[in-house]
């Protein structure tokens, strides 16, 4: 069987292609971020391009720092369909995931188990809604940077209920130490800054409460990885922080209609 490679889809638009300028890029976001002390059961990252939503990202992804460099890590990634719509869950069915950065492997065992074991949820491995989809793709290269050994289990959902997807980050996740999960979500989308912060403190109200009410009036574009998340915390006794919060007026200088950008962190509290 032939294998099955995942191209890049949005290098040279929200990324840069070149593996020098990406990779500069990259450290510049990282070094500029601070090192909190948290290790990362999950976190959320936005996904615009890197110009606008890095700098949050990158918060993000610093945490993996606090993680255990000599493991592999399974990297469950969990974003929204931005241009296929489709009821459900698609399971990125890859051998590798190539970005600017080289080749990642896509933990196709992890996908086989858990859609074998879970006949009753809306799960495919049709990979059409992964082709040109952003929500997943540039959070690898953050990825490449921060973990010397990881694979991923790549996750677009469609219309679904938030319960499916925690049901894949129960079954995936559980309590494995070698499992980290992404949500990729960016917050409001083309509101003036002032009213996109007003809606999106609901956002964070809501990961540093571990409250799906306030989800009511959030406007996060992967709202449904974020409650799915946000409930399986509440279940483990995790802790919920918003680590960075910034909108693309911050980034742009153009605040007449940004988008809010979210580093969120999902950690066990030391004993």
């Amino acid at each position: 069987m032939a294998v099955q490679i995942r191209e890049p889809a949005v290098s040279n638009m929200f990324y840069p292609a070149d593996p020098a300028e990406l990779k500069k890029m990259l450290v510049s976001f990282l070094e500029n971020a601070p090192l909190y002390p948290y290790r990362p059961e999950a976190v959320a990252s936005p996904h615009a391009g890197y110009i606008y939503s890095g700098p949050t990202a990158g918060v993000s992804y610093k945490q993996f720092l606090n993680l255990d460099r000599n493991k592999h890590y399974k990297v469950l990634l969990i974003g929204p369909s931005h241009y296929v719509p489709f009821e459900g869950v698609s399971f990125g069915y890859y051998d590798y995931w190539i970005t600017p950065l080289g080749e990642v492997k896509v933990d196709k065992a992890e996908i086989e188990r858990f859609v074998a074991e879970n006949p009753d949820l809306p799960l495919t491995l049709n990979t059409v809604p992964h082709l040109k989809e952003h929500s997943l793709e540039v959070q690898v290269p953050f990825l490449q940077m921060v973990l010397d050994s990881f694979s991923i289990i790549p996750v677009v959902y469609g219309q679904v209920h938030f319960s499916v997807v925690e049901r894949v980050i129960e079954g995936i996740k559980g309590e494995r130490d070698d499992v980290v999960v992404v949500i990729s979500t960016d917050l409001s989308h083309y509101y003036p800054d002032s009213v996109a912060r007003e809606i999106d403190a609901n956002c964070n109200l809501a990961v540093e409460n571990l409250d799906l009410r306030y989800l009511d009036r959030c406007e996060a574009c992967g709202k449904i990885g974020l409650a799915a998340v946000i409930d399986y915390a509440v279940r483990k006794g995790w802790k919920g922080k918003v680590l960075d919060y910034k909108t693309s007026g911050d980034t742009s200088g153009d605040r007449s209609a940004v988008v809010g950008y979210a580093s969120y962190i999902f950690y066990r509290e030391e004993v």
